[in-house]
């Protein structure tokens, strides 16, 4: 294995940890923005473009489930937003939708490293107008983004991958903290989930990293297919979905003779509605799913517990397909013979394993996109940590005339 690898997990998780410490320096801010959204029983919103709008709609999944606010997904389906945008400029589609019932909110959430995306903008710009508070999760200074009434939450650093890990990281904590108040103030919550990112084992995960660029560059490379699957759902779901995206468009774009790859992820609402419907099985989706796989497809299987029925029937399809299979969970044993690669992670909860899951997604997705332009004759296919860390996976900051669609 080349040294590169577990070098590079190593000072990558050790740079999400330096940057999560640094955010939560204002959390208790954030804490009390989110206490008097849930008590004042107002509907909350967010906002995001990109792998940003799974990170915010991870925050309100949170707010749902463990305190039953009413919250809207204001990103909307793909066919609604694809809709709208035809009718009008995508640039005042977010604020539209947001400007329907905003005497009703009482909080809305955006992420955006840039700071500058021009939806995010016209957005928090009519909550200024209305009074209504905004947290703002923005990446560098945070002195980009002008705010009226909330905070602006800044990451300290302009790395696309960093500043997305460090956001979801500190809103799952913040919620969290602000939703069960008495139960574990943020700096005890904040250690701990420091703590975890430290004992990610960077050996295994190097391992884990040399496969899955091996086989996720090589299905790009002959058209195979990359699934990326979390039958249990909830955050988990999310961060995959966001993973899906990475592969799909920040990875390969731009490389020069690759491709688009074929990523196979979650089922749509469609899809999941009917199945449900139909199929009372949870287990039914994924099985379907992977019975389109063929020998040497790849696949990644997100879980919570790898001794789940849902997991061991997706396993169990994967391997009969003869797929590269690759697990991540938290809960239950190795499952050896099963998975090429695994990697079972700390002991945090749902929420937050979703965080360290979307950190180890950035790490394939960032040794992908430099295997696929790197000299195959190069040395460790010419990887160095020094460009790893350096190189995000920004490439519209090279490819578009609009640098500040991001």
């Amino acid at each position: 294995m080349p040294p590169v690898y577990e070098d590079f997990a190593r000072a990558y998780m050790t740079e999400v940890g330096t940057t999560v410490r640094h955010i939560l320096t204002r959390g208790a801010e954030a804490v009390a923005l989110l206490r008097k959204a849930a008590d004042s029983g107002a509907q909350v919103r967010a906002f995001g473009n990109g792998g940003s709008s799974a990170i915010v709609r991870s925050t309100l999944l949170q707010l749902h489930a463990r305190a039953g606010l009413p919250v809207s997904d204001s990103m909307m389906s793909p066919a609604a937003m694809a809709y709208g945008a035809q009718r009008q400029d995508y640039r005042t589609l977010f604020a539209q939708s947001l400007a329907r019932d905003i005497d009703q909110v009482g909080l809305v959430v955006v992420a955006s490293v840039s700071g500058r995306s021009a939806n995010i903008c016209e957005a928090v710009r009519l909550c200024g107008q209305n009074r209504v508070p905004v947290l703002a999760l923005v990446g560098g200074d945070g002195t980009q983004m002008e705010l009226v009434n909330g905070l602006v939450w800044a990451t300290g650093t302009t790395d696309q991958q960093i500043s997305e890990d460090a956001m979801l990281t500190a809103l799952t904590l913040t919620a969290a903290a602000a939703l069960a108040p008495h139960d574990e103030p943020l700096p005890i919550r904040q250690e701990r989930h420091l703590h975890a990112l430290a004992a990610v084992d960077t050996a295994r995960l190097a391992d884990f990293l040399e496969g899955a660029t091996e086989a996720v560059a090589d299905a790009i490379r002959r058209r195979r297919r990359i699934y990326v699957l979390c039958p249990d759902g909830g955050p988990l779901a999310l961060a995959g979905e966001h993973f899906a995206h990475n592969l799909s468009w920040d990875a390969p774009l731009g490389v020069e003779g690759v491709q688009p790859p074929l990523v196979v992820s979650d089922p749509s609402l469609a899809d999941m509605s009917a199945i449900y419907n139909d199929h009372p099985d949870p287990a039914h989706g994924v099985r379907y799913q992977l019975s389109s796989a063929s020998p040497q497809d790849v696949v990644f299987l997100l879980s919570y517990d790898s001794a789940s029925r849902t997991t061991q029937e997706a396993i169990s399809a994967a391997a009969a397909a003869g797929t590269r299979l690759f697990l991540l969970h938290r809960d239950g044993p190795g499952r050896p013979g099963a998975a090429q690669h695994q990697l079972t992670l700390p002991q945090v909860d749902n929420f937050a394993q979703a965080a360290l899951v979307q950190s180890i997604a950035h790490l394939v997705c960032r040794t992908t996109r430099a295997t696929l332009a790197a000299d195959p004759g190069g040395p460790a296919n010419g990887l160095s940590l020094h460009d790893l860390m350096a190189q995000d996976l920004a490439p519209l900051r090279q490819l578009s005339n609009a640098p500040h669609s991001l």
